[in-house]
């Protein structure tokens, strides 16, 4: 059959499901149903959109159910120990604060729906343990990115612009709501580019060009942070863990050494101080206001915290000290938590992020001398981990259920937990000389002629 590229990059036609290892067919429509309705989720709003909000949960539900029956009737890897148990303490953290949580109902709400989406993408990353399968994946998210790309530069040919001010947000509610959304298919468009497949100009080479021009004019500098960083995670990856190691201790010399001069500087830079923000400067957009604000309610409960899911009722209680913010979110998922579930919650979620950033950089020195079409697939859950945490210091959604980017998140997570039990061949690609015919010896009878 034929592939038609008006099919392929409007995704009617799906090669996710052909080919070796590929995704079931029942998990893969659940994936592209579910993802779909939490990205369409996102639009300005609208009917539309207050429909999706409520019915977005419906597939993730389906989602959940299939990938936890197909666990069942299929061998998986084993399951990360030490990761689940900081995980499961995490969990008893926010079931333990639900006696002082603001909002208990909710509080509940919350955590059933977190613990089923990071349980949910645990079984599909599971279920995508092949490099065939996690190519599928990954293309299947490609092709949403060039699907929301096209639809972004008709927006902008057109002059149409749905969100509120600060930046392109074409039919989405914000530009960094699209930024988010570009992200992860822009990455994966710069790992083709590495990969280098066969049409990967048009498909990969192309779209890069068209996403970062997207992601330049919303002004989503959040969204910047997590594409540097993604980007430099491929070079770090190939390097090894020993480059990376020498890396690491010299920039916490620096920092140690020069700590107060670099955060002089930083407040300065970032207008953290009251005075300028008095002056009108705002490069963080009115976060350092909110960020203030969570500090001090976490100084007034440092344990166990507010409770999960209490920011909203926080922030509005607390919005009229608000100056230039905007929203009822923390805007950093670090400091949420922080609020949200105390000292206790905080280290048992960073606990998690770098036991899943050790094991990625520990697998380097078995996969990253291999050639790039199984290096770059080894390497991109790494790199949009490490971006994704990057952008979580500005935008509160690694532990927010209702984004569509959170599913993907944990889903990237646990694939670099199970790289592991992807088998790979250990060799370097060099080209082979053909040997000579032997010589032959003068006792030798010569062939007749």
């Amino acid at each position: 059959m034929r592939r038609s590229p008006l099919a392929e990059l409007m995704g009617v036609y799906a090669p996710p499901i052909r080919g070796a290892n590929p995704i079931p067919r029942l998990l893969f429509w659940a994936l592209v149903i579910t993802v779909g309705v939490f990205y369409a989720s996102n639009t300005f709003n609208s009917w539309l959109s207050q429909f999706l909000l409520t019915a977005k949960w419906a597939p993730l539900a389906v989602l959940f159910a299939i990938a936890l029956g197909m666990l069942t009737t299929r061998r998986t890897p084993a399951l990360p120990i030490v990761m689940t148990l900081s995980l499961a303490a995490l969990l008893m953290i926010t079931v333990a604060g639900l006696g002082q949580s603001v909002d208990r109902q909710f509080s509940i709400l919350s955590i059933a729906t977190i613990s089923a989406t990071i349980t949910a993408a645990y079984a599909l990353s599971a279920l995508l343990v092949a490099t065939g399968s996690r190519r599928a994946f990954f293309d299947m998210l490609a092709i949403y990115g060039r699907v929301m790309i096209v639809m972004a530069m008709i927006f902008a040919a057109l002059g149409l612009d749905l969100g509120r001010g600060g930046g392109f947000s074409a039919w989405t509610d914000n530009p960094n709501t699209l930024g988010s959304m570009l992200a992860p298919p822009v990455i994966i468009f710069f790992a083709g580019c590495i990969e280098r497949r066969p049409g990967w100009q048009i498909w990969h080479l192309a779209f890069l060009v068209l996403g970062l021009y997207l992601i330049w004019i919303t002004n989503a500098r959040a969204t910047i942070i997590w594409l540097l960083l993604s980007f430099v995670t491929f070079a770090i990856y190939r390097q090894g863990p020993k480059v990376s190691l020498l890396a690491v201790m010299l920039a916490a010399i620096i920092i140690i050494g020069w700590w107060y001069p670099i955060k002089m500087f930083v407040i300065e830079l970032l207008g953290l101080n009251r005075t300028l923000r008095d002056t009108g400067i705002s490069p963080l957009s009115g976060r350092e206001e909110v960020w203030r604000i969570g500090w001090n309610l976490f100084l007034e409960r440092p344990l166990l915290g507010y409770g999960i899911g209490s920011s909203q009722d926080l922030l509005r209680m607390e919005s009229w000290r608000f100056v230039k913010h905007q929203g009822f979110h923390f805007h950093s998922t670090y400091i949420m938590m922080m609020v949200e579930t105390g000292l206790f919650g905080f280290f048992a979620f960073m606990t998690t992020m770098i036991l899943t950033l050790w094991r990625g950089l520990a697998d380097t020195a078995r996969t990253r001398l291999l050639p790039p079409e199984q290096w770059v697939i080894a390497a991109l859950p790494l790199a949009l981990v490490v971006g994704s945490m990057g952008h979580a210091l500005f935008e509160s959604w690694l532990l927010a259920s209702g984004n569509g980017n959170m599913l993907l998140f944990w889903t990237w997570v646990w694939m670099i937990h199970h790289q592991s039990a992807i088998r790979v061949r250990a060799m370097i690609r060099r080209p082979v000389e053909t040997m000579p015919p032997p010589r032959r010896t003068a006792t030798e009878p010569q062939p007749a002629e």
